[in-house]
């Protein structure tokens, strides 16, 4: 039998090594001086962690895959991420996260991270941005704060949060986000919210805004319609009775396939019911297939011979260019995913409401920085998930070893590996704010 003889060595070893490229894209960006540039919550005593590194020990734990605070525990002892960073303590224990995370509330949040996304987003250099706004449903199994009883599609009558987030599409990235009680309509705060991330970007920025029926309501497209010369958007309608009956009344349809194939167009101006003036409303259908026919027949008579969408939009696009763009905000799901998947946004259920938020909007901070780091460093066309990303380029075999009066990193990789990481080394050169973007 093959036995590999053992010993032990005092030399500080971490598989981590590649963490070294998020931190390098973290002051790159000058987060932390936008953290120590707002009101963070002091520790209680003179012993207390220092606050930065305590967020950044967050963060690091995020990017690694921790989805609750004592996660972090798999990291205090790792001396090469605190060489890294430059702390001067082991990253924070559990408990301390959680006090550290119990001084947040959210008059603080509110203060605290729309500064943080703006400073973010001033750094970035794109001449127009598509925001797509959407909102998630975040199962909860303890007594959070908040969590309430509501619309929860894969879990019924659970407890939940209902999270709104807008995206920039183009850069995938998050522009804003807020943690909601679970009873929370779609559009709940929606007017509170858009006045937020107006704050974060300016309504010059924006070339056009997209949300799905859940915010279909003249408050919300008013609020849209009243903001400078008024902000573009293009809103999935809800299929009611009238809008039903106004849309077969329509006989002017025309084909096009550039979308999808057997689609057929049609637009009218329409003014619902509590509408305070009318809209421009955009139709799409398309042949119906055997079970769509059986499910809409009974829901909209007399329309079961083809699949209706309709939307609602102020924009001068066409029938066409109102379907397609449209149908590209369906990425915006895909974000939702990766952060639930890979950034353990679904975890982190700290009692506190106030906690809870902070954590949810730090990793968003942490998912930036890694979009940067993808789209930047790696610059690679295919969307890697942070779970391969962690695989490829984070999971280093590492070690620290004197230089002269320094201390160097050893990462371990060799041949094609080396060539690799290399070339991110030399990117990274690239990140100097203001960071320039095409919208082309």
């Amino acid at each position: 039998m093959h036995e590999l003889a053992h010993e032990f060595t005092h030399r500080r070893v971490s598989p981590w090594g590649g963490i070294k490229f998020f931190q390098q894209t973290y002051a790159r960006m000058g987060v932390k001086a936008d953290l120590l540039g707002v009101n963070l919550p002091l520790g209680g005593s003179n012993r207390a962690y220092d606050r930065v590194d305590m967020i950044e020990g967050f963060l690091v734990s995020v990017v690694l895959g921790s989805k609750r605070l004592a996660h972090s525990g798999w990291l205090r002892m790792d001396e090469i991420i605190r060489e890294i960073f430059g702390w001067q303590r082991p990253m924070a224990s559990a408990s301390t996260y959680s006090r550290f995370f119990q001084r947040f509330d959210i008059d603080r949040n509110d203060a605290v991270f729309p500064v943080l996304m703006k400073k973010w987003w001033d750094k970035i250099s794109l001449k127009k941005m598509t925001i797509d706004i959407d909102s998630t449903v975040i199962t909860r199994y303890g007594r959070q704060e908040y969590a309430e009883k509501g619309y929860n599609p894969h879990k019924p009558n659970r407890t939940s949060h209902h999270p709104l987030m807008a995206f920039c599409d183009e850069l995938k990235m998050v522009v804003n986000a807020w943690m909601r009680s679970g009873d929370s309509h779609s559009s709940t705060d929606m007017d509170r919210f858009l006045e937020e991330l107006l704050q974060i970007i300016e309504p010059g920025r924006i070339g056009l805004l997209r949300g799905d029926r859940g915010f279909y309501g003249d408050r919300i497209m008013g609020q849209l319609e009243r903001t400078g010369d008024g902000l573009p958007y293009i809103i999935r309608a809800r299929m009611t009775t009238r809008l039903q009956e106004a849309i077969m009344d329509q006989e002017d349809w025309y084909a096009n396939n550039d979308v999808v194939r057997g689609a057929q167009y049609t637009s009218f101006q329409y003014q619902a019911t509590k509408w305070s003036n009318s809209r421009c409303i955009v139709v799409v259908r398309v042949p119906a297939s055997h079970e769509t026919k059986r499910r809409q027949g009974s829901l909209f008579p007399g329309m079961d011979n083809y699949e209706y969408s309709a939307y609602v939009t102020n924009t001068d696009f066409s029938e066409v260019m109102v379907h397609s763009q449209y149908n590209q905000r369906a990425d915006c799901e895909n974000r939702i995913k990766e952060l639930k998947y890979d950034y353990g946004v679904d975890g982190f259920a700290l009692h506190s409401f106030g906690a809870m938020e902070a954590a949810f909007r730090f990793i968003m901070i942490a998912y930036n920085l890694m979009a940067m780091f993808k789209q930047k460093v790696m610059t690679s066309k295919i969307k890697h998930r942070l779970s391969t990303i962690r695989f490829q380029c984070i999971a280093i075999g590492s070690y620290l070893v004197k230089d002269g009066r320094n201390k160097k990193l050893k990462l371990s990789a060799e041949g094609k590996r080396r060539h690799f990481l290399e070339h991110f080394f030399d990117n990274l050169d690239l990140i100097k704010p203001p960071i320039r973007f095409s919208n082309a």
